[in-house]
């Protein structure tokens, strides 16, 4: 059974990050509350579903610069940015580091309501890509260089021929490694072959 998510709010005005909490509580969510930055990122764990509700001012380390570190995991949780003093700049590097949203503290209920269902929304398919990446790559892993070379080259649009002709070995060489990959990757065909690929982010080199 799936973990349930928590809604993390950050804010260093404890009667402002009483009243979200209870805001957020209201909703029928689970809520965590830290008064520091550095209290949320000791104990973070990516792990863990659940979104993010930042202010952008604080001590020791900001909203936007908290988003910034987070924004180097693996899985990073969707902020929420909520701040009293609103500007362009903060906007716009908010946005470019992945915000869900930026919104200021006198917003509507409804707005936050809906921020909170996007976020959540995005968590839930940021989870599954992650893990269907972490699948494939353990399938991936199973492929035998010689096989590997192989994918690298089909996905990069190489006939069998071509294939052969640049590994120097012959093609039924070629039809039996491909053979054998497809069957370690579970596909059938080319199209699921390079959906597959897709799915894990897999490039072929240069």
């Amino acid at each position: 059974m799936d973990a349930e998510p928590i809604v993390y709010v950050v804010d260093d005005d404890p009667a402002f990050l009483e009243s979200l909490t209870l805001l957020v509580l209201s909703m029928g969510l689970t809520t965590k509350a830290f008064s520091s930055g550095l209290d949320y990122l000791n104990q973070f764990d990516p792990r863990a579903p659940g979104i993010l509700i930042l202010d952008v001012r604080m001590p020791n380390i900001s909203g936007l610069a908290m988003q910034e570190r987070l924004s180097k995991e693996p899985l990073c949780p969707p902020i929420i940015i909520l701040t009293g003093y609103a500007d362009v700049p903060t906007a716009i590097r908010a946005f470019r580091q992945g915000a869900v949203e930026f919104l200021q503290k006198t917003l509507a209920e409804s707005e936050l309501r809906e921020a909170i269902q996007k976020a959540l929304a995005r968590d839930a398919e940021n989870r599954r890509e992650h893990n269907r990446r972490a699948e494939i790559n353990e399938l991936l892993a199973q492929l035998t260089p010689p096989e590997r070379q192989v994918l690298d080259l089909v996905l990069k649009g190489c006939p069998n021929k071509a294939i052969a002709a640049k590994l120097g070995v012959s093609s039924r060489a070629i039809e039996d490694r491909r053979a054998r990959l497809m069957q370690k990757l579970g596909v059938d065909s080319l199209p699921q072959l390079v959906r597959l690929a897709t799915d894990a982010g897999l490039r072929p080199p240069e």
